[in-house]
C-alpha cells in the first residue's frame, strides 16, 4: 500500500490527545479516544494491504504478515516490560501478573485487576492489537470478498452491544468493559470496512453518514453523563457503552476520506495541515511515544518534587519534552535496526500503527 504522508500526521494526533489526557490537560477528559483512532487507523491500513497480498498464496501472505508485525511491534515492547521489570525489582516493587504481559494477555489482568505492576496500564491496548493480529489474517484470507461487508457490519454490531453486557455481568466493572477484544473489535473493524469498501462509488455517501451518526453519539453521550465525567470510566462506562462505536464510526470514515483525498491529490486544508512536518514526525515516533510517556511523566513528576518546582504547566512541559526526547532516541537508536529488516519484506507498511 502506498505510503500516506498524512495519515502520519493523523498518528501524531492520536498520541498527542492520549498523551494530554494522561497528564490530565483540562479539557481533554475524551483524549483516551486517540485509541480508537489508532484502532481505526489499524483496521484500515492492514485491511488494505491484507487484501492486497491474498493473491500471493498462504504461506508468503502469512509469513510476511507475522514477520513484518513482529518486527515492528515485539522489540519495543518487550524493551519496555525490561526497563519496567528492573524498575520494579531496583525499588523492592511486587511483578504479581507479569507473565500476563509477557503473553499479550494484559487487557484481561488489567480489567479484572485494575492495577498494574510497574507502569503498565496503558499497554492493555497492545494487547487487544496484538489478539486482533493473530486473528485477523485468518479471517481476511479464508473469507470471500463478498461477504466481507456483511461480516464486518455484524461484527461490528456484536462488538457494541458486548460492551453492555459485559458491564452486566461483571456486576458493573467499568474496566472490563472496554478492554477485551470483543469489545474493541468495532473500531477495528470499522476501520477494515472502510478499507474494503473505499474503491466503491457509495463510499463517499456512507462516510459521510457514518461520520454524522458518530458525532450525533458522541454528543449524546457528552449530554448524558458531562464532558468532565470522561475523566474516569467509573463515571460513563456503563452508561455510554456506545462511546468506542462512536468514535469509532467518526474515525474510520475521516480516515477514508484523508486516504482519497491524499491520493487523488485534493489539496485539502486539513490534509495538508496533517503532513505539517512536527506532526508527520511525532507519527513517525509515535508508538515510541506511547510506550515511554507515562514512564517519563513519572520522571517529570519526580524531577519536579526534587528541585520544588510546583507550576504544572512547567512539568506537563518538561514530561512531553522527556517523552520526545527518549521517543526519538528509542527510534534511531534501537527501532530501527528492526524496521530496517522489516522492510527488506518489498512492503511499504511504515503507516500501520501499534497502539
Amino acid at each position: 500500500m502506498k505510503h500516506i504522508q498524512s495519515l502520519d500526521g493523523v498518528r501524531g494526533i492520536a498520541v498527542l490527545i492520549v498523551m494530554l489526557f494522561h497528564a490530565k490537560v483540562s479539557g481533554f477528559s475524551l483524549g483516551w479516544s486517540g485509541v480508537p483512532l489508532f484502532f481505526c487507523l489499524s483496521g484500515f491500513l492492514i485491511t488494505s494491504i491484507l487484501i492486497e497480498d491474498k493473491d500471493s498464496g498462504f504461506s508468503n501472505y502469512i509469513k510476511r504478515f507475522l514477520i513484518n508485525r513482529s518486527l515492528r511491534i515485539f522489540p519495543l515492547f518487550y524493551a519496555y516490560l525490561l526497563v519496567n521489570f528492573i524498575l520494579l525489582i531496583a525499588t523492592g516493587k511486587p511483578t504479581d501478573g507479569y507473565l500476563w504481559f509477557i503473553t499479550y494477555l494484559q487487557n484481561y489482568y488489567i480489567g479484572i485487576n485494575v492495577t498494574t505492576p510497574g507502569i503498565l496500564g496503558h499497554t492493555w491496548s497492545l494487547a487487544v492489537e496484538e489478539q486482533f493480529y493473530w486473528l485477523w489474517p485468518l479471517f481476511i484470507f479464508f473469507i470471500n470478498k463478498k461477504n466481507m461487508n456483511l461480516i464486518f457490519i455484524i461484527l461490528i454490531i456484536t462488538s457494541s452491544i458486548s460492551r453492555y453486557f459485559i458491564f452486566q455481568i461483571t456486576d458493573g466493572n467499568p474496566y472490563i468493559v472496554n478492554v477485551t477484544l470483543i469489545s474493541c473489535i468495532d473500531m477495528l473493524v470499522l476501520g477494515a470496512l472502510f478499507s474494503k469498501i473505499k474503491d466503491e462509488k457509495y463510499a463517499y455517501e456512507s462516510g459521510f453518514l457514518t461520520f454524522i451518526a458518530g458525532v450525533g453519539l458522541v454528543l449524546n453521550g457528552i449530554n448524558s453523563v458531562g464532558l468532565n465525567a470522561f475523566w474516569n470510566p467509573v463515571d460513563w462506562a456503563g452508561k455510554c457503552w456506545y462511546m468506542f462505536t462512536a468514535f469509532g464510526m467518526i474515525f474510520s470514515s475521516a480516515i477514508f476520506f484523508i486516504y482519497k483525498w491524499s491520493v487523488l491529490g485534493k489539496k485539502q486544508i486539513i490534509t495538508k495541515a496533517l503532513s505539517l512536518k512536527p506532526l508527520t514526525f511525532t507519527g513517525k515516533i509515535s508508538y515510541g511515544l506511547y510506550m515511554w510517556h507515562l514512564l517519563c511523566f513519572s520522571i517529570a513528576n519526580k524531577m519536579s518534587s526534587l528541585f520544588g518546582v510546583n507550576n504544572n504547566a512547567v512539568i506537563i512541559a518538561c514530561g512531553f519534552a522527556i517523552a520526545y526526547i527518549v521517543s526519538i532516541a528509542s527510534y534511531y537508536l534501537f527501532e530501527i535496526h528492526f524496521l530496517k529488516l522489516k522492510r527488506k519484506t518489498n512492503r511499504n507498511e511504515d503507516n500501520l500503527v501499534t497502539v
